[in-house]
């Protein structure tokens, strides 16, 4: 049996220096800093999702535009801003007799309809708000079966909307039709 003193010990057992255990502290004090809030915390999700939302029914109720070419038939979003912020079709029943429906400026939600709404009491359950750069407290934004926006003449108009909260996004739908997420 071999008896190593202090003095003879291999160096592979030496362990970590003070200057390595300073580094390392410092790096997990940087990660817990910097990146931590951004994965647990939800601020501004909820723009981002209200934003999506806004873009996927401008875009459907588009499309049903161009698909649908039958004439006295409006396909629109309705948006009501300030506090009492909502959006969504007037219906989905574009049965023929159902023409003035269509047109409605009301928001209509029910089960036919969910997925192309956000409810007054859901979007203020999220402290979300919706104005357009006109100040306008409501409005329709229909499109023609070419998928331009509907605002005074066909084709002529861009139009931004913004959904305020913990930060501001914008949703942007160009005179041609082009309907996005924008600075």
């Amino acid at each position: 049996m071999v008896i190593l003193s202090a003095s003879h010990r291999p160096n592979n057992l030496a362990g970590f220096t003070l200057v390595e255990l300073v580094v390392v502290i410092v790096l997990l004090g940087a990660l817990a800093v910097f990146i931590a809030p951004r994965i647990q915390g939800t601020d501004g999700v909820a723009n981002y999702v209200y934003q999506d939302r806004l873009i996927s029914a401008l875009r459907t109720m588009q499309q049903r535009a161009m698909n649908d070419t039958r004439t006295g038939f409006c396909f629109q979003i309705n948006v009501t801003t300030g506090s009492s912020s909502s959006f969504g079709p007037p219906t989905l029943d574009y049965s023929s007799g159902n023409e003035a429906t269509t047109c409605d400026t009301a928001i209509t939600i029910n089960d036919d309809t969910q997925f192309l709404t956000a409810s007054e009491d859901e979007m203020a359950a999220d402290g979300i708000t919706i104005s357009f750069d006109d100040m306008s407290t409501s409005k329709s934004i229909g499109f023609d079966n070419a998928g331009c926006p509907i605002s005074g003449a066909a084709c002529s108009t861009d139009i931004q909307i913004e959904i305020g909260g913990d930060d501001s996004v914008f949703v942007c739908v160009e005179s041609q039709g082009y309907i996005h997420a924008c600075p």
